[in-house]
């Protein structure tokens, strides 16, 4: 039996504290006055991969080296233009090596939320048989070289149909909720234990691809079927009347857009005690998105606002997830009247080197979702780096909030 390295020790260790450990003390406090801004003029700190417990080190060390060289020969296929965004906004510039970048852990999200965090990440896949991604591709191959004692990762449900939490097939699999159905019964759960609550912000990320491993699952796109499992799942487990959804921003207005740019979005008193869904494009291609606004133009009758872009009949969510490369779009995005979801930190490399500045300059440009992967320090590496939520979950938008 091998030993586990420091990495996974450390990950270990933090996973422990991570349960035990108090609330971070809060950047701000939380002004009465709040109720009445709009959900576009406060700010809520959230958490990046939210339901993420840490991999294997003998998993990383399997796959680590073999997934490098696959990013590396995507990233020579790329022209210069293309490579410079990708490495803007999903790698930080720093070296693609998932024994690095992984390097996180998350309690449960009720833990999240009651320490002040106000938005949660979940990554999506579908899986209308059951069973895809019941059986990793690494721990087969890893129980067949004689490992015995492989992390163990939440099993219950992966056999039957449903949609799966999770952030990389065969690899990076293990989840407080692996599946959809029970990260909502969650947060759900959370939320009415805890009512009056500041509106909820749940990102969700639909998975595309697969792994360029042998063996390796194929990760199926998100067609129509998976979109109407996804909306009835919300439907039936929140509930319509916790949910703030395109209808409710629509309005009278011939678009969401119009509405958006009007000021449609409401109170942050009348959205307590809900949540509201935000879906990120995959990979940045909001083209992927498309089945979901089939039979839907701007999102209507919808659960949730996708990713856009100005002139967008369905425009009232963006996703700038780098705000280092243009602070002042971000900003001019959030004054215009849109929500932009934006990461005060990427792939570690902040974390690692205590270095403030992504975070400072994404609070500063009014980013309603700021998300994290450290929430809470000391951190995994030792310093203090975190991004500390909100006393009751939000403030007053840096940039829209005004006086209050």
């Amino acid at each position: 039996m091998k030993t586990p390295n420091l990495l996974g020790a450390l990950l270990g260790g933090l996973a422990a504290l991570a349960l035990a450990a108090p609330a971070a003390p809060v950047l701000a406090q939380t002004p009465a006055k709040i109720d009445a801004l709009k959900l576009n003029q406060i700010q809520v700190i959230g958490t990046h991969n939210s339901y993420h417990l840490p991999a294997d080190p003998r998993v990383l060390d399997f796959a680590g080296a073999q997934v490098t060289a696959a990013i590396e020969a995507m990233l020579a296929r790329l022209t210069p233009v293309q490579r410079k965004a990708y490495e803007s906004e999903f790698t930080n510039g720093s070296t693609p090596d998932i024994r690095r970048t992984l390097a996180y852990v998350e309690p449960p999200l009720s833990t999240q939320l009651s320490a002040g965090i106000r938005s949660v990440e979940l990554d999506l896949h579908h899986d209308p048989e059951g069973g895809r991604f019941a059986d990793p591709m690494a721990y087969r191959v890893l129980r067949q070289k004689g490992e015995t004692d492989l992390a163990p990762f939440f099993a219950e449900g992966m056999d039957k149909p449903g949609l799966k939490v999770l952030h990389m097939s065969d690899i990076d699999v293990r989840s407080h909720c692996p599946t959809f159905r029970q990260c909502l019964k969650d947060v759900r759960q959370w939320s009415d234990a805890n009512p009056g609550h500041t509106p909820v912000f749940m990102i969700i990320e639909p998975k595309a691809g697969a792994l360029p491993l042998p063996g390796a699952v194929s990760v199926l796109p998100f067609d129509k079927a998976a979109w109407e499992e996804f909306d009835r799942s919300i439907l039936e487990i929140i509930g319509r009347d916790k949910l703030i959804t395109p209808d409710d921003v629509r309005g009278d207005h011939a678009t969401l857009e119009e509405a958006v740019l009007a000021g449609g979005w409401p109170t942050v008193a009348k959205a307590r005690g809900k949540f509201v869904f935000l879906v990120l494009s995959p990979a940045g291609q909001q083209q992927l998105l498309g089945a979901y606004l089939d039979g839907h133009p701007a999102l209507k009758g919808r659960a949730a606002f996708i990713d856009s872009k100005p002139g967008d009949a369905h425009a009232a969510f963006m996703q700038e997830d780098n705000a280092l490369a243009d602070p002042k779009a971000v900003e001019g995005l959030v004054k215009r009247g849109y929500i932009v979801r934006s990461r005060s930190d990427i792939d570690t490399e902040e974390a690692r080197r205590n270095d403030v500045r992504r975070r400072d300059t994404t609070l500063a440009t009014g980013a309603q979702v700021v998300s994290t992967d450290y929430y809470q320090a000391p951190n995994l590496f030792g310093n203090d780096y975190h991004v500390a939520p909100f006393a009751g979950g939000a403030r007053c938008n840096p940039v829209t909030g005004g006086t209050c």
